[in-house]
């Protein structure tokens, strides 16, 4: 419909040419022809800012639209407004800014088919502008150096009465390079058929034929297509149409006819759930149905599935089969069920051998605690039998002074043992309540017990046991007649010096080979120890 009414408004315009031809209604039927093709070119533009999808494709084809609308007006202007030569003869040498610029545009129309939307030409492409501003440059200022067109001597300057020098046939050959250019970019970019190749490449050789014989000043060509602008005009939207329509440049145009013939059994609707569109063999869905949809996924029955999305103006539904889906859940179901029942025995399986491993975890660590405080238990055991056999009351609470000493040894011993089985370093607050609990015990015997050990320290596992084993066989040695003991933790940069003080009467000298330094003055002996932070003892 659309090619019909524009072929209609141009034999209109053809039409309109005729009288002029013979002065009768010039003026008025020349304005009637220019705002034909000047709507028509307009009304092109808008078409194009809607067909064409790729935003730089769609500016620059609009601006060949804006180019030949100017291209109309100058030529109007210069025909029906002016009656001065040098006004006239500038009007003149505008044309080529449209003649130059629409195959330019065209070369970036070619460039920038099949890129995303977002695609910018490259900068190397802006180069294109300098030769043909060059050459625009070249017309307007014809006047100086007559070096595009030649006028004879003593004569108006004027179109009617010229002649070509080399620069006009330089700017024509870059006028056809730029349209063979684009032409040969689309067709390479093209996969269409042959055959629908031929119509554009057609016109572009119309077109050049047509400059040439207008050039040349051929009497006949002046009678029948004596209008240059128009002509051209015509031809250049043409080919850019007719690029359009042999699929050259890509439109989004003819989805309709693509949706009606799919399989995909879907539909477009508006805000009220009216059906606009339809694919081939269509459901049939009541507005409810529709509604629900809109909401999430919609169960037409077990084996379809209806979905939604909303679009610019209304809805769009369409159906899954999920035949397979749902034989898929039923299996799964079944599986889940077998599962289930496999999961629950394996889970009675997993909590027996977790209890068993807990206890024989136990054991093993309670066979290491009584590994390694045999001697103290062995101790123990004898204080208890002493202590069961012994009447006197002061002998028996010396002994039973003994056994706590002893007892809260072996339960300190346990708690970093089994530190020791989960990390390899722990805190000097650990050491330290060890040492004041064993102080706590110590005192039941009389003895005054102070102890300093700065907490926030890291240490081996291993160090702290070994400290609160040399404390332990130092205590057991001198329990006896112990009147005074006190331990100081001194923390340095790298290590800690431990230093004990035990006032007994007896001999401590057989610790010489473990401490640092041992010594015995009024009375006291001095013992001092130095392990590294969280490192073995240095």
């Amino acid at each position: 419909m659309s090619f019909i009414l524009s072929a209609t408004l141009v034999i209109c315009a053809i039409l309109a040419r005729i009288p002029g031809k013979f002065n009768i209604l010039l003026v008025p039927l020349g304005l009637i022809r220019t705002m034909i093709y000047i709507g028509l070119y307009i009304g092109w533009g808008l078409s194009v800012s809607h067909r064409i999808l790729q935003t730089q494709v769609r500016r620059y084809m609009i601006g060949v639209s804006f180019l030949t609308v100017f291209w109309f007006v100058v030529r109007s202007v210069k025909y029906f407004f002016v009656t001065d030569p040098v006004v006239i003869r500038y009007l003149w040498y505008w044309y080529y800014c449209p003649m130059l610029l629409i195959p330019l545009l065209s070369v970036f129309v070619a460039m920038s088919l099949g890129k995303p939307e977002n695609y910018r030409l490259p900068k190397w492409a802006r180069l294109l502008y300098v030769p043909t501003l060059f050459f625009l440059l070249l017309v307007l200022t014809n006047d100086l150096h007559q070096l595009v067109f030649s006028f004879p001597a003593g004569s108006v300057w004027s179109d009617a009465d010229n002649g070509y020098a080399y620069g006009y046939y330089l700017v024509m050959g870059w006028i056809i390079a730029c349209a063979l250019t684009a032409f040969m970019i689309m067709l390479i970019k093209c996969r269409v058929a042959q055959r629908r190749k031929y119509l554009p490449a057609l016109l572009l050789s119309c077109s050049i034929i047509y400059a040439f014989i207008y050039a040349s000043g051929a009497r006949w060509m002046q009678v029948i297509g004596g209008d240059l602008t128009a002509a051209q005009c015509l031809m250049f939207i043409a080919i850019l149409e007719s690029c359009i329509q042999c699929g050259l440049i890509q439109t989004n145009t003819g989805y309709d006819e693509i949706f009606k013939a799919g399989t995909f059994r879907a539909q477009i609707t508006d805000h009220d759930h009216k059906v606009c569109y339809a694919s081939a063999d269509p459901p049939m869905l009541s507005a409810q149905v529709m509604c629900a949809a809109d909401r999430g996924p919609f169960n037409l029955d077990k084996h379809t599935l209806l979905k939604s999305c909303p679009i610019k103006g209304g809805h769009v539904y369409w159906q899954e089969d999920i035949t397979e889906i749902t034989a898929l859940l039923e299996k799964l179901e079944e599986n889940r069920e077998a599962i289930a029942e496999s999961n629950h025995l394996e889970q009675e399986n997993y909590r027996i051998k977790l209890e068993i491993h807990t206890l024989r975890e136990k054991n093993r660590l309670y066979d290491l605690l009584q590994k390694e405080t045999a001697r103290q238990i062995r101790l123990l055991n004898d204080l208890f039998s002493r202590y069961n056999e012994e009447e006197h009351p002061k002998e028996r609470r010396r002994l039973l002074a003994k056994i706590t000493v002893i007892g809260a040894y072996i339960k300190r011993k346990g708690n970093l043992i089994f530190i020791r089985e989960k990390t390899e370093t722990t805190d000097t607050t650990e050491l330290a309540l060890c040492i004041e609990e064993s102080f706590a015990n110590l005192k039941l015997t009389g003895a005054e017990c102070e102890a300093d050990i700065p907490g926030g320290s890291k240490i081996s596992t291993r160090d702290a046991i070994l400290i609160y084993d040399f404390f332990e066989e130092v205590m057991e040695t001198a329990i006896d007649d112990l009147r005074f003991v006190w331990l100081k933790a001194r923390i340095l940069t790298d290590s800690i010096i431990l230093r004990l003080e035990v006032e007994c009467e007896s001999s401590l000298a057989d610790f010489r080979n473990i401490c640092e330094s041992c010594s015995f003055e009024d009375g006291v002996w001095c013992l001092i120890l130095r392990i590294g932070k969280a490192g073995g003892q240095t």
